[in-house]
């Protein structure tokens, strides 16, 4: 008996050292008192929190989870929906220090995000839950909080509003096999066919007429060309967009025709814009140049700078637009542009050099073409201006020579033609010494007034004569005359020359020349054979 009640005293105390870790466990048990969980513009965790998202949309929230113990606290995320078209960004686990601590924080701070597929279909109510696991590090006891979130899902792939309706708004109430909705669908395309061939009747040559304004030529027939083209496309893309709802079409086969004819109105536009923006500006600067009478600085030769804007205007907007379509970040792109750039200028500066001078000669324009210039002692025809580089034509014509723009900047250009394509030309003469230079003057003047090459007018100067220098055998003297163009000036001095010469000649003026005199030493030559000379006479 006393071995029986000895046992069962052992047996009981072994019980109580087996369990009783797990009643001092059950008594310092987490408590919700020991954090504090807070979503701000919510009431959660206590209530759900409802929202109403359309497809591709999110919603962002800031959760913070505040240690209010003395032990180290280890969180844990999860979360769970009702549909795979609703997804939850969670935050990633962390450790909270005891309260109070100085080693590290005892505030956590995540960010969640609920987001909605762009092809979803409409929802009442979806339930998506994030699950919380706090565990206390020193006793391992583990609280479970869950935060509901009720979301209201608006698909704008929605077809019950239209399907199997005219025009999408009436019913279709025909009797069978009328009820079917490809009668709603083919009646609705019909329609705007009919619409768009209206407005291309009545909107188009309104609009042109109001464009042809801009241009100095008659371009209406060309912008109700454009115009035409952009209402009929437009119109198409629209009708067809319509007629996929009206025959309850997938939300996925709706997403994807909405995206392309999104990306095809975005081309479209841009060459529709393209194509009135070259008109207009072409026309504008010819009226310009018109009105002026060549004088403005705005003209047709601008074309190439306003073509290259209008280029990178437009790529830029048009591309924009596209990945904005798709979702695609764009301040990441600009930034990576902005480090590629900065690559680029590093390793392309001549390049770049040579672009942004072509910019300068495009803008400011020192030159045109047609234009004789002296580059470096050398004369060069211009032939086109480019963005990179300026083409020139030699003197004779024979040559195409292409220079790097920064090349041009850099250097001194003399525009022999850029006021006026008369050229003033300056013929020399020597005379000789003790010449009446009165005379020889008025011999010149005399000439350069009867001669078919030189311009006599009020807007050029008159031929006049200057004396120059002393020669080593004669006199300088310059005959100044105005030619009709710089092309034309050597044929013209060459001319002067000859008929000057033959003045001179004929008036007695004498033109000196280096001549050579030889004085014989030796008086007692006769003109005989000298005593041992043995060469020919």
């Amino acid at each position: 008996m006393k071995s029986k009640l000895t046992a069962a005293i052992v047996l009981t105390l072994m019980l109580l050292g087996l369990f009783a870790p797990l009643c001092s466990q059950e008594s310092e048990a987490l408590e919700p008192g020991d954090y504090n969980i807070t979503i701000p513009g919510t009431d959660a965790p206590a209530e759900p929190v409802y929202l109403e998202l359309r497809n591709g949309e999110d919603w962002d929230w800031t959760i913070y989870i505040t240690n209010l113990s003395n032990n180290y606290l280890d969180l844990r995320f999860n979360a769970t929906t009702e549909s795979s078209e609703i997804h939850l960004e969670r935050p990633g686990g962390s450790m909270l220090h005891p309260s109070g601590s100085t080693e590290g924080s005892d505030i956590y701070r995540g960010e969640i995000c609920l987001k909605v597929d762009k092809v979803a279909e409409p929802h009442e109510q979806v339930k998506v839950t994030m699950i919380i696991g706090i565990t206390d590090i020193h006793d391992k006891s583990t609280d479970i909080i869950e935060i509901v979130f009720l979301v209201k899902v608006s698909s704008i792939y929605d077809t019950s509003m239209f399907y199997n309706k005219f025009l999408g708004i009436f019913d279709n109430t025909l009797p069978a096999p009328l009820d079917s909705p490809w009668v709603p669908f083919v009646v609705t395309i019909l329609f705007w066919i009919i619409v768009s061939e209206v407005a291309c009747v009545v909107l188009a040559p309104r609009l042109a007429r109001r464009l042809d304004k801009f241009t100095s030529d008659d371009d209406a027939k060309k912008f109700e060309s454009i115009i035409t083209k952009l209402i009929v496309i437009w119109v198409f893309l629209l009708s067809l967009n319509m007629g996929l709802q009206i025959l309850g079409a997938h939300a996925t086969l709706i997403s994807w025709f909405s995206s392309a004819s999104t990306i095809f109105y975005i081309v479209i536009f841009m060459v529709i814009i393209w194509k009135v923006y070259q008109v207009v500006m072409e026309g504008i600067l010819m009226r310009l140049e018109d009105e002026t009478d060549g004088n403005s600085t705005l003209d047709v030769t601008l074309m190439p700078l306003a073509r290259m804007i209008g280029k990178i205007v437009l790529w830029i907007a048009g591309t924009s637009l596209i990945l904005s379509t798709f979702g695609v970040d764009l301040q990441g792109i600009l930034v990576s542009a902005g480090v590629i750039s900065l690559g680029i200028t590093l390793g392309a500066q001549n390049v770049l050099s040579q672009f942004f001078s072509g910019v300068v000669l495009l803008m400011t324009r020192p030159f045109k073409k047609g234009d004789f210039l002296k580059i470096n002692d050398k004369v060069y025809i211009v032939k086109k201006v480019k963005i990179m580089f300026t083409e020139f034509l030699s003197w004779d014509k024979d040559q195409v020579i292409t220079m790097p723009n920064n090349a041009v900047t850099a250097a001194t250009i003399v525009n022999l033609t850029r006021d006026d394509e008369a050229y003033r030309l300056y013929v020399y003469f020597d005379v000789a010494y003790g010449v009446d230079l009165k005379k020889a003057e008025q011999v010149m003047l005399d000439v350069a007034n009867k001669s078919p090459v030189v311009l006599h007018d009020d807007k050029h100067a008159a031929p006049n004569v200057r004396m120059t220098n002393f020669g080593d055998s004669g006199i300088e003297l310059r005959l100044g005359v105005t030619v009709k163009d710089f092309n034309g000036n050597i044929t013209a001095a060459s001319s002067l020359r000859m008929e000057v010469y033959q003045a001179f000649v004929d008036n007695g003026i004498e033109v000196p020349y280096n001549r050579l005199e030889v004085t014989m030493l030796n008086d007692c030559f006769q003109g005989s054979r000298r005593p041992g000379d043995f060469v020919e006479d």
